[in-house]
């Protein structure tokens, strides 16, 4: 009986933290607390990132990316771009040279991130699940929230 516990025991302490490193690798696409949305579709995620207009109510959401030397930010490009990073680059020198949309801005830091999406009603941006905070409000990605399981935008 006492080897039992002893092998549940250290089964919990080596199953808790992989989880909570799991969860940590998500990343949440957030808006400031209040907005009158909770969720975007896959696809008006990945147009607003490349430069088309989305607008919720009467406000057009304002994208913010992390650096692209971020593990983050290659993750969200893959993951809801479909696209490298050096191809997101390629995409946005494409469009500056036809005179269209400019790049969403890159903010230096997570904590960048955080301060200009809770400072900033339009804001729309990622940070790992680690580093959500009260102000932030995250969003459904095609009604599944990154709680889900089923939740795709991860680091990998």
């Amino acid at each position: 009986m006492r080897g039992v516990i002893l092998v549940w025991t250290l089964a919990l302490l080596v199953t808790v933290p992989s989880v909570a490193a799991a969860d940590a690798q998500k990343l949440v696409v957030v808006v400031a607390k209040g907005a009158k949305f909770t969720s975007i579709s896959r696809s008006d995620l990945r147009r607003c990132f490349l430069g088309d207009p989305i607008t919720v109510g009467d406000r057009p959401l304002v994208p913010f990316n992390t650096e692209a030397t971020t593990p983050a930010r290659a993750a969200f490009d893959l993951a809801v771009l479909g696209m490298s990073v050096n191809e997101v680059g390629r995409f946005w020198v494409d469009r500056k040279v036809r005179g269209q949309s400019s790049a969403p801005r890159s903010l230096p830091s997570i904590a960048h991130v955080v301060k200009v999406v809770t400072k900033f009603p339009n804001a729309i941006s990622y940070v790992p699940a680690n580093q959500l905070t009260a102000a932030l409000q995250p969003l459904a990605i095609d009604g599944v929230p990154y709680t889900d399981s089923h939740y795709a935008i991860v680091v990998p």
